[in-house]
This record gives C-alpha cells, sequence and structure tokens, in this order.
C-alpha cells in the first residue's frame, strides 16, 4: 500500500479526517484543498440570512445539503433559537451531514445507505417528501449550486426558500500547493481524489498555465463520487475512473481500496 500516494483536493476540516481514514488502511496522502468555504460577509447576505433564521419556526422542513451548511446553520441559530421550535422535519444530503446534524441534536431523516447514492435525487425519493403541497420548506447550502431539489420540491406544491450561508472560493495559495504536489520529483503512484465537480473544476483550474501537469494529472487514477462527477471527469480528459456509490468516507475509500487491492 505504501508505494499510492492519495492527492486530497478537500477543503479543511474534512481534509484531515479523509486523510485519516487513509492512514488507517496505510496509505499516504498530500493535502491540496483546492477548495475554501467562507462564510457570506457582505451585509445584504447576512441581512437575509437573518431573516430566514428568524422565520425559521415558519418553516415544516429544514433539508441541509452538506456538513459546511450545518456547521454554518448552527452558528445562526444558536445566535437566535436557543431552544429550537416545534415541528420542524430535518433532513440531510448525504451520511455526514446526517451524522453532523445528529451530533448537534437534531432529529435527522437520514437518506442513502452506504452503499447507495446519497444526493439530491435519493433525497427527493424519501416518502417523507412526496406530499409537500402547500409546506415551507428552507433549503441550507452555499451560495449557487444545483437548484434540483428546490425545483422538484415546488413541482410538488411545496414554498422553497434557500438560505445561502457561505461561499466556496479557490484558496489563493492552491495553485503552487498543486504544481508542488505534482511535480516529478514528489511523484509516486499517485490517484487523485475529488469529493465534488466544482473540486475537480477547481483542480483543472490550477493547471490550466501548465499543460504538461494537466496532463500528467488527466493520466492519474481519478476516485470521484458518482457517475455525474464521473462525467466531468470524461469531459476534462481522465481516462481512468473509480466511481464511489457516493462522498461518503466509506464509500470513497472502499472504491479505492478495491482498486488498489486488484
Amino acid at each position: 500500500m505504501n508505494k499510492w500516494r492519495v492527492i486530497i483536493t478537500r477543503p479543511e476540516p474534512q481534509a484531515s479526517l479523509w486523510q485519516q481514514r487513509l492512514a488507517g488502511e496505510g496509505l499516504a496522502s498530500t493535502v491540496v484543498p483546492v477548495m475554501a468555504i467562507v462564510a457570506v460577509t457582505d451585509s445584504a447576505a447576512r441581512e437575509r440570512v437573518k431573516q430566514l433564521i428568524l422565520n425559521f419556526d415558519h418553516y415544516q422542513k429544514a433539508i441541509f445539503v452538506s456538513r459546511n451548511a450545518v456547521t454554518h446553520a448552527c452558528e445562526w441559530l444558536d445566535d437566535y433559537w436557543p431552544q429550537l421550535p416545534m415541528g420542524v422535519g430535518y433532513f440531510a444530503v448525504g451520511s455526514g451531514t446526517a451524522q453532523q446534524l445528529a451530533q448537534a441534536d437534531f432529529r435527522v431523516t437520514a437518506l442513502g445507505r452506504e452503499d447507495s447514492a446519497m444526493n439530491s435525487e435519493a433525497l427527493l425519493a424519501d416518502p417523507t417528501l412526496q406530499q409537500v403541497d402547500g409546506e415551507k420548506i428552507v433549503i441550507f447550502r452555499g451560495v449557487g449550486g444545483r437548484d434540483l431539489l428546490a425545483s422538484r420540491l415546488r413541482e410538488r406544491g411545496a414554498h422553497v426558500d434557500f438560505c445561502e450561508l457561505y461561499h466556496r472560493q479557490l484558496p489563493a495559495d492552491a495553485q503552487l500547493q498543486v504544481l508542488n504536489a505534482l511535480a516529478p520529483a514528489a511523484r509516486r503512484q499517485d490517484i487523485l481524489s475529488v469529493h465534488s465537480g466544482e473540486s475537480l473544476q477547481n483542480l483543472m483550474q490550477t493547471l490550466a498555465a501548465h499543460p504538461a501537469l494537466a496532463d500528467y494529472a488527466r493520466a492519474q487514477p481519478l476516485l470521484v463520487p458518482g457517475e455525474r462527477v464521473a462525467l466531468l471527469g470524461r469531459e476534462m480528459g481522465f481516462k481512468h475512473l473509480l466511481v464511489a456509490y457516493n462522498a461518503g468516507d466509506s464509500a470513497m475509500l472502499k472504491t479505492l481500496t478495491d482498486y488498489i487491492h486488484n
């Protein structure tokens, strides 16, 4: 196992947690975050978040799309709701998000198994989200992102608001870190791991002015969470895709170790 090296592109603290899981399997890794999570700071955005939080008791359901959404939402909710309102149902996209909600003492409807997709499509198939006509639903997420959840729930008659809490940014030092990690002197038998399509786009953005390194990256196995990101990887020229069921650490790790052992 020690001949392999996994290039980790996740933001902190998820990068360190993923690195610990890899180390437990005897895998070396290098962390080169190509995404940073930064709370919204402009006054208009923060005022919108504040108003949504103040009206939190008006919603029948709250959906959290990521661990970062849980972290940032809890900071706001702790400020304005020392005791959470009754009657709100809590939903999570992915088991990691559900686990973090549970650790924050939310009773959550988790979705998916570790061996299946845990994404927006899976959540939309949950029986408790089929009959939502007239309900108010708030989705906690970063600025931008997929609108699939909201559009489908609106088709089912729900009134949906986004509570956009943070930005996803390319870190200022990402390019230097990526170049150093992929430089010929640093190479081993590398596997690139990305946990989202946006991370993959950011990774290749750092290599846009360095075609030789970009070609090297495309020639390495690319570990991705699901077919949607795999399709993006193929469109970018990656030939060797390791496709996990979902972005959960267990699913990603199983796909990775299955490849290495086979």
